[in-house]
């Protein structure tokens, strides 16, 4: 895969390679399956993850009733661009009574899936049990690795082809996939210090947002109460904000990113709830 905690580093080899539609293709069907994963890594933030070792998701505590059944459909675009690219997103239960969370996207020629098995403790901070990673299609060289959270050896076991490694297991460490649902819960606990610790091939790193306020938006679901969120960066070259529909229990209803003068979108298209369909705000008027 185009590593998640790297996704910045795969935007501007795309953006250089703009007169190749191929290339364009690889990186906006990336860009729709990564969404909120677009934050990028800084230096500082990579320290005091190490330095801590624990969870820094805020003082609040999370509420896990917020976890339901969900399905839901996604639309990709690029400004200026006849191009799209269509993608899907499942939380369940699994067999063993845990959450499965699973992503796909694809745009003909290239396809990638991404799911997390986790649980919820007793403070509702969700532990990843394991994840799972697979690219296929025409584009791009084919990649599969996956990941088991050994959470009584505090460690992580990866799997990629013939090569096994492990990774020291830092308190409240989360996967690439599972922490977007931590987000999630900890937005509609009123948590405002939005950091987690990532646990992603061979090392363990922060990743942070911050509330830029409530916002209307349009969406083929109609018209929705959200809160905006901003993904902290090093830099100011790049621009990505993420909204969340407050009254759907927080769930993405959009992703915008900026760079260059160039626009990506990532918009729900549908999703059901626990068997309830997102609707937009009703007009008082009917």
């Amino acid at each position: 895969m185009i590593e998640l905690h790297a996704v910045d580093v795969a935007v501007q080899r795309s953006s250089k390679r703009w007169h190749s539609a191929l290339s364009v293709l690889l990186f906006f069907v990336s860009l729709l399956l990564t969404l909120p994963l677009l934050a990028s890594v800084s230096a500082q933030s990579q320290k005091a993850a190490s330095a801590t070792g624990k969870p820094v998701s805020g003082e609040k505590q999370a509420n896990a009733s917020l976890l339901k059944p969900y399905t839901a459909e996604l639309k990709g675009s690029i400004k200026g661009l006849p191009m799209t690219a269509s993608g899907s997103r499942t939380l369940q239960k699994n067999s063993a009574g845990d959450w499965e969370l699973v992503f796909d996207a694809n745009a003909g020629l290239f396809g990638i899936k991404e799911s997390s098995s986790f649980h919820v403790d007793a403070k509702g901070h969700i532990q990843p049990d394991a994840y799972q990673f697979k690219r296929s299609g025409f584009i791009g060289s084919k990649k599969e690795e996956s990941a088991e959270f050994d959470w009584k050896k505090s460690q992580v076991k990866w799997s990629k082809k013939d090569k096994q490694w492990a990774i020291a297991l830092k308190s409240g460490a989360l996967d690439n996939l599972s922490y977007q649902t931590q987000l999630r819960m900890d937005l509609a606990a009123g948590k405002t210090n939005l950091k987690y610790l990532i646990a992603d091939d061979d090392e363990v790193y922060e990743r942070e947002f911050s509330i830029v306020g409530e916002e209307v938006i349009n969406t083929e679901a109609g018209k929705l109460n959200t809160v905006k969120i901003k993904v902290n960066r090093d830099n100011d070259k790049r621009e990505t904000y993420i909204w969340f529909a407050k009254d759907w229990d927080y769930f993405f209803v959009k992703l915008l990113q900026k760079e260059g003068g160039s626009e990506y979108t990532v918009e729900i298209k549908n999703a059901t709830i626990d068997g309830k369909p997102i609707e937009g705000i009703k007009d008082a008027s009917t």
